[in-house]
């Protein structure tokens, strides 16, 4: 089931990319940061979590299908498609890689003129990799965040093809 959300989102996302030349694409850049999302409080003041998976998401899409903005807020968008990125979970304390295992847990909504067209959510840890006895907390949610913003876009890039080649035989 949580495989059959997330391609049901990115297929949602990128057909239209493949139909509608004209339709943007908008990405809200902070990523939100539920209220209610259960984060230690010197991970969310020292970490940056809400710029850093914005940023990395944001560099994953225009790595994928290309021309994506960024927006502070959803109206902005107009009545074009926007990626809106909600931090609602991350688990882990201060000690780096000795204090055990950091975790963050997103979701994603795909939202056009104001209503939700898609929505999943999506989870990644680490220990802070090969060298985690030196690596601090926030580099460790620094990495989560890289990889979550790949994940955004992970599977789209085959979507975006496949749709393109689907145009290209009916052309033919």
């Amino acid at each position: 089931m949580k495989h059959l959300s997330a391609v049901l989102i990115i297929s949602i996302l990128a057909t239209p990319l493949a139909a509608s030349a004209n339709e943007r694409l908008f990405l809200q850049v902070p990523a939100i940061l539920d209220p209610s999302a259960p984060i230690p409080t010197a991970v969310k003041k020292e970490c940056s979590l809400e710029l850093l998976l914005g940023n990395y998401a944001l560099s994953a899409i225009n790595q994928r299908i290309g021309s994506v903005q960024s927006v502070s807020a959803p109206e902005q968008a107009g009545i074009n498609k926007i990626v809106q990125l909600t931090i609602i979970s991350a688990h882990g304390h201060g000690g780096g890689g000795w204090s055990g295992p950091k975790s963050a847990s997103i979701r994603v909504d795909i939202s056009k003129e104001g209503t939700i067209v898609g929505s999943t959510v999506l989870t990644r840890s680490s220990r802070g990799g090969a060298f985690r006895g030196f690596t601090g907390t926030c580099a460790i949610f620094d990495r989560i965040a890289r990889a979550l913003g790949k994940d955004v876009m992970s599977q789209s890039g085959y979507h975006v093809n496949q749709q393109a080649s689907l145009l290209n035989r009916s052309r033919n």
